[in-house]
Order: C-alpha cells, then sequence, then structure tokens
C-alpha cells in the first residue's frame, strides 16, 4: 500500500510575497535553514523523465505490496537484496524519497529554486507530516504550477516568500511532476531567473572547496 495522509488541500499563496533577492551562490550554498540542503544543480528533462520512470516502477511495486508502507518496504528489499541497485536508484533520484524525488527534479528543470524536499511516511525517519516539496518559483513558473498543483489535488503553502507544495499522498506529487514534464516547452518559454546565471559556476567552485566530493 501507499500511505496517504488527512491534508486538506487549499492554496494559501501570495505572488506578490515570493523571494525575489535570490543569487547563484545563495541557491548554490543555501538559502533556508533546512540542514539538509542540496542544491539540484541544473538538470535536465531526460534526467526528470529517467527519475520519473524509476519513480513509477517504486510506487507500483508499492501499491501491491501488502505492508502498510509499501515504499518502505520496496526500499528495504532492494537494499538487501541489492545494496548497490539502491545506491544507483538513489543517484538517479538526486538522494531524494521516491515520490518527491520526480517534483523536486522537475521543479529544479524547470528553474525553480528547490530547498527540501520529504515522502513524509509511518515511521519517525521523516521529516514532514504530509508527501512536500520546498522551491521558490518567479511569478510566471508560480502561476502555471498552482494551476497544475490543482489539477493534481496538490496544495500550496507560502512561508517566508518560499512556497511548499503537499499532497495527501505521492502518487499525486508524481502525477504532478508527470504535469510539469508535460508542460516543459511551456516553461523552457519563460525567461530564466536571475540566479540562474553563474549557477554553474557557484557549483563548481563549491564543488572545487570540498575536494571534487
Amino acid at each position: 500500500m501507499i500511505p496517504e495522509f488527512d491534508v486538506e488541500i487549499s492554496q494559501q499563496v501570495e505572488y506578490s510575497e515570493l523571494r525575489s533577492d535570490l543569487t547563484a551562490e545563495m541557491v548554490a550554498r543555501g538559502f533556508t535553514e533546512h540542514h539538509e540542503y542540496e542544491c539540484m544543480g541544473m538538470p535536465n528533462w531526460e534526467q526528470v523523465e529517467a527519475c520519473l520512470a524509476e519513480e513509477a516502477d517504486i510506487l507500483r511495486q508499492a501499491a501491491e505490496s501488502d505492508a502498510p508502507d509499501g515504499i518502505e518496504r520496496v526500499l528495504n528489499d532492494l537494499i538487501e537484496a541489492d545494496d548497490v541497485g539502491h545506491a544507483e536508484l538513489m543517484e538517479v533520484m538526486h538522494g531524494n524519497d521516491p515520490g518527491v524525488a520526480g517534483l523536486s527534479l522537475a521543479l529544479s528543470e524547470a528553474r525553480t529554486a528547490t530547498f527540501y524536499s520529504c515522502s513524509s511516511g509511518l515511521d519517525s525517519m521523516h521529516h514532514a507530516s504530509r508527501p512536500q516539496v520546498g522551491f521558490v518559483p518567479d511569478v510566471h513558473r508560480a502561476r502555471l504550477i498552482a494551476r497544475l498543483a490543482e489539477q493534481a489535488s496538490c496544495g500550496l503553502d507560502q512561508v517566508s516568500g518560499r512556497w511548499y507544495l503537499y499532497s495527501r499522498s505521492v502518487k499525486d506529487t508524481h502525477a504532478l511532476a508527470r504535469m510539469v514534464l508535460e508542460r516543459r516547452d511551456d516553461f523552457d518559454a519563460l525567461p530564466p531567473p536571475s540566479w540562474i546565471d553563474g549557477l554553474q559556476e557557484e557549483l563548481d567552485r563549491l564543488n572545487s572547496s570540498y575536494g571534487g566530493y
């Protein structure tokens, strides 16, 4: 089974209060209090597709499982059977939880500044009480994402100019990621946010400061 959470879905956002001060350095190094922040970089749509394909397979297996949290069962079984395969899966998912990894990657490729993701679950290992992804869009991207979120039965909260996209189930966040992918041409047609300029250089500089790790 795939867990579902008792969450009221709504959109509590103010476009005029979105953060617009982000720089390449801030996005690369972190701009929130979330201690596990790691910039997603500049992925491409092919990586988004690959992630969503893996994610869809995990969700399919989880839905067929009789475990209360089928996703956890699938991942644990994979670790026990093939820890190398699990490591390769996490690489495709950029270290994010299945169910929100695809959305995190899709929103990053749509050129929003992602900073948080958690699939939630039935144990105490997850930070969030519901599946959610944190990001900062510009106004044009925000309006498009809000429309897609409504279609996917996902909600939006706003904190300090940042958006948290949430859902009752990772089935909905996965569906939203597919919608973002389907609208890739619309996102690509929008002017890039100012922090894109110089982001790769900042990431390369940050990587070099850690000795390439």
